[in-house]
């Protein structure tokens, strides 16, 4: 493989860590934070991946770079048919999300009809469209929440929780929201092989089905944190569009596939961020 990593941010880091194990040479890009030397400046709405990179020095693209969160939806629909024509002749692996669903249903299966309502999920369902059209192999890999450390650090998510409960501050969350972690070692674990395999379409790699409460909970505890100041409660009932019921994602096929077997908050921690979580680094 002669793979180009588009955006080094939490997931595309942990899959350079796991695709260095087996590959000699990969390509990679940051926008603002550089996290290796020898990492490309690149900016996927104002620079062209032509004049950027050699066609001839990559042949597998992975795209974890949140190019979604824009509301110009012109714009992100020109670069992408950029990036598609490009990589016409490519392995392209993208990251799409559980956001692309309208989260009345829940335990959604890749061959659900998708319904996005947020400005977001339209995005996605843009740059999804694109790829299935215009290029022959590729592997749309849609996740849910992602958590864990990555190079000793711990996602947004969870640090701001710690934040928080250093200062004493409630930590509030719904228990009628749901979602299917997957920390982001397993991620990257489940995106390697799928871009290693000859799998082209959809395809969702999720933890269990669980509400953003009990996964605050289950976070906090793994932390060694204290959960006295979480507070579960319902979403209001006039909730924003943005505020999803059930978006979670049912993994089987991704399972059947590759043979990987999703683990639980608990579990992951222990796996594979045991060495992280003790007295002096809970509340970094």
């Amino acid at each position: 493989m002669k793979p180009l990593i588009i955006g080094t941010g939490f997931l595309g880091e942990q899959l350079y860590y796991d695709l260095k194990k087996s590959v000699d040479k990969i390509v990679v890009t940051h926008r603002t934070n550089r996290k290796f030397d020898f990492s490309y400046k690149f900016d996927f709405f104002t620079d062209s991946i032509k004049d950027t990179f050699s066609s001839e020095e990559i042949d597998t693209i992975f795209i974890p770079a949140k190019i979604e969160f824009t509301e110009d939806q012109h714009l992100l629909k020109r670069k992408m048919v950029e990036l598609a024509e490009w990589a016409a002749d490519k392995r392209v692996i993208y990251i799409s999300s559980d956001g692309i669903f309208d989260g009345e249903k829940g335990s959604y299966i890749e061959t659900d009809p998708i319904n996005p309502v947020t400005l977001y999920g339209r995005n996605l369902n843009i740059c999804e469209t694109l790829i299935r059209e215009q290029v022959k192999n590729y592997c749309i890999i849609r996740p849910s929440y992602l958590y864990g450390f990555v190079n000793s650090k711990l996602d947004s998510r969870f640090r701001k929780i710690q934040e928080d409960v250093t200062e004493g501050k409630k930590v509030t969350r719904f228990t009628d929201m749901y979602k299917s972690p997957l920390s982001y070692k397993q991620a990257s674990e489940y995106i390697v092989k799928l871009s290693l395999s000859d799998f082209v379409g959809t395809i969702h790699i999720s933890g269990p089905r669980m509400s953003i409460c009990d996964f605050t909970k289950e976070g906090m505890e793994a932390l060694g944190l204290s959960t006295d100041t979480l507070k579960g409660e319902k979403m209001p009932l006039s909730k924003p569009v943005d505020f999803l019921s059930d978006t979670s994602l049912n993994s089987s096929l991704a399972q059947k596939l590759i043979g990987i077997i999703p683990l639980g908050i608990k579990e992951s921690f222990e796996t594979y961020y045991k060495e992280r979580v003790t007295p002096k680094t809970q509340y970094l």
